[in-house]
């Protein structure tokens, strides 16, 4: 099997502001596997250090010495993504067929409305309304938080969907007092107010929108643990973060066994990443609008490697594999370096 890892940054059409700060350009790595008949996978790799403290560089020397292939915990859980995602494809590739199994043609995604000035994330909603976006996310955590939802709220009017989202920015106190605050703007979910289980626990059991977990939730055992301190009324599962499709689907049958609501959404993720939970969406059934529509935040080639969402809907690759078309003069546009 021959192993390729490639460095790739992919510029944002604007900066991308969150309560953690804002970033020009994401970077990931992309492994590429080829077997001895030619047949090739690919697998992403999405840390994002600001994020959840996993740096590019620890993944790629995870991805370099073998450890992503272990299975075993010794490797970041986004590395261990990527090599499980390129087999996959790989495999499904060489049969013909998606790595998912069927489901629906297509997700309802969510706009995701970075933390910038009330004005401009407005009209960034207006042109998403237009769209034909059924759900808004607007990143929080910021003093001037208040008026850029109001602002959201009144350029789409009553009906789609509002969330919000802190990244675990707040303490419990700052928590309630600023949902309570948001609450009149009909938000639909309060996705990571503050860091922790216990802290989620005691801001959902004093305020009245459903809470989310999104940050300590990447396996099974932490959705089982988080429905038992009573810490949110839905889960945020992405599968960089759960180590790969196999884990990410885990946390998704688990949350439905516990009687939690659950979504998937990526952390800024590439086409290959994007695909993948796609496709695990459709398997799943998730019915709740997924956080997967980001690859519109890129000014690259390689962005429009999947269709963009059309009336807030994202079509299901088919296959074969993840269903990822991107070509060389799209990759060497973005590539940084050639790591093996």
């Amino acid at each position: 099997m021959r192993r390729t890892i490639k460095r790739l940054s992919i510029p944002f059409r604007e900066p991308f502001a969150t309560a953690a700060g804002v970033v020009a350009a994401r970077e990931l790595l992309l492994l590429r596997l080829e077997d001895d008949d030619g047949a090739v996978g690919h697998g992403e790799a999405a840390p994002f250090e600001p994020y959840d403290g996993v740096s590019i560089d620890e993944a790629a020397a995870a991805l370099r010495d073998g450890r992503a292939a272990g299975g075993d915990g010794r490797a970041p859980p986004q590395a261990q993504a990527a090599e499980e995602l390129a087999r996959l494809d790989l495999a499904a590739r060489r049969a013909g067929r998606p790595i998912g199994e069927p489901g629906a043609d297509a997700i309802v995604v969510n706009r995701t409305l970075p933390a910038g000035p009330p004005d401009e994330v407005a009209a960034r909603a207006e042109e998403g309304l237009r769209a034909g976006y059924s759900c808004f996310k607007v990143k929080v955590g910021l003093p001037d938080d208040e008026q850029r939802v109001a602002a959201v709220r009144e350029v789409i009017g009553p009906w789609p969907a509002l969330r919000i989202d802190a990244n675990g920015a707040w303490d419990v106190d700052e928590a309630v007092a600023t949902t309570r605050a948001l609450a009149p703007y009909d938000v639909q979910l309060v996705e990571q107010p503050c860091r922790t289980l216990e802290e989620l626990a005691a801001v959902r059991a004093a305020v009245e929108p459903p809470v989310a977990a999104d940050e300590p939730i990447a396996s099974a055992a932490d959705v089982e643990r988080a429905a038992t301190v009573g810490a949110c009324d839905a889960v945020n599962v992405k599968v960089a973060g759960s180590g790969g499709f196999g884990a990410a689907r885990d946390a998704l049958r688990a949350a439905r066994e516990h009687g939690l609501d659950a979504f998937l959404s990526s952390t800024l993720d590439g086409p290959w990443g994007i695909a993948a939970a796609l496709q695990l969406a459709a398997a799943e059934g998730v019915s709740l609008a997924c956080g997967l529509a980001t690859l519109e935040l890129f000014d690259a080639r390689l962005a429009r490697a999947i269709p963009p969402p059309e009336r807030g809907l994202l079509a299901v690759p088919q296959g074969p594999g993840l269903g990822v078309a991107a070509d060389e003069a799209a990759l060497s546009e973005v590539l940084v370096e050639e790591l093996v």
